[in-house]
């Protein structure tokens, strides 16, 4: 049967269509609209009518194509940014009207759960020891398994959009010793709230900064096609993080792009990103962490199939 999960990130609108059959899920299409809504909602609290309109518009076009690849069933959500907005139940009617599909917002319990749903479906069983991180554009979702269970569920209100904007990092330059100084102290705020990790333990990545990084770190730039790279299920060690946050940190708007083959709406978040990675990995003592590129959607599209 297939399926398909549209996700509404703040940083972009993903489409996952999946064959989905007794828990097991095989991605067959995926496609990324970048939209940016969060910087509107960390600006002024709001997404504005011209976004909702853009959003929507996206939302319907995604819908449309997994409809014509066959999917029986379609699941829409929101995260970060459509839940905290003021006008998120304007975002949610023009949605929903638009793809004719109701769009869920979910909370960040909601959200940590489905990381942890996605990557225990990836990996084809129940995972015993673990944390699971995910870098999201407004908001990034920690969560820990031991025994096979989900002890611990954490959304952080950081991610790599929303540092972006509040930091003013969408210039031209590369970054200031200033503002490394003030995204660093941001991130570490955030990380008050998280317990500190043990050594050892086996961890697991997905969101679009931590998929770039293993892209990065394993092939030089991204693909310019469309769906995995290659990337997934890779090892990202945390000394690599570390090298390749300091280069993008040092280079201009322009050099970053060359170095990376992101277009500029996503070349100008990766310092914030990868600040966080770099931090997350550091306060949870993760060595490495593999690679999931698929997020949350997978998570969807089991939970789509059992509803």
């Amino acid at each position: 049967m297939y399926l398909a999960a549209i996700d509404i990130g703040s940083n972009s609108v993903k489409l996952a269509i999946g064959e989905v059959d007794a828990g097991q899920v095989r991605i067959v299409e995926t496609q990324r609209i970048t939209l940016q809504i969060g910087r509107h909602v960390e600006a002024d609290g709001r997404i504005g009518n011209d976004m909702i309109l853009m959003v929507a518009q996206a939302v319907s076009k995604l819908a449309t194509k997994a409809r014509l690849a066959g999917a029986r069933r379609i699941d829409v959500v929101g995260t970060s940014a459509a839940r905290e907005a003021i006008d998120g139940d304007r975002l949610a009617a023009a949605v929903s009207a638009a793809a004719g599909v109701p769009m869920r917002r979910l909370s960040g319990d909601e959200e940590a759960h489905l990381v942890s749903r996605s990557i225990e479906v990836a990996v084809g069983m129940p995972l015993r020891e673990a944390i699971m991180v995910d870098i999201g554009g407004g908001s990034t979702e920690v969560v820990r398994c031991d025994g096979g269970l989900v002890v611990e569920r954490v959304s952080l209100p950081i991610g790599s959009v929303r540092l972006t904007e509040r930091h003013g990092l969408d210039n031209e330059g590369a970054l200031t010793e200033a503002q490394r100084a003030l995204l660093s102290a941001s991130v570490g705020d955030a990380m008050q709230a998280l317990p500190s990790g043990e050594s050892g333990v086996c961890a697991f990545g997905c969101g679009g900064i931590v998929s770039l990084a293993g892209r990065l770190v394993h092939f030089g730039t991204p693909p310019t096609g469309v769906g995995s790279s290659g990337a997934d299920r890779m090892l990202v060690e945390h000394l690599q993080v570390q090298d390749l946050r300091a280069q993008v940190d040092a280079a201009d708007l322009e050099a970053r792009s060359a170095l990376t083959g992101l277009k500029r709406k996503r070349a100008v978040i990766l310092p914030a990103g990868l600040a966080i990675l770099d931090a997350l990995m550091a306060h949870l003592s993760i060595d490495e962490l593999q690679v999931h590129e698929q997020g949350i959607r997978v998570g969807l599209l089991a939970d789509l199939f059992e509803r």
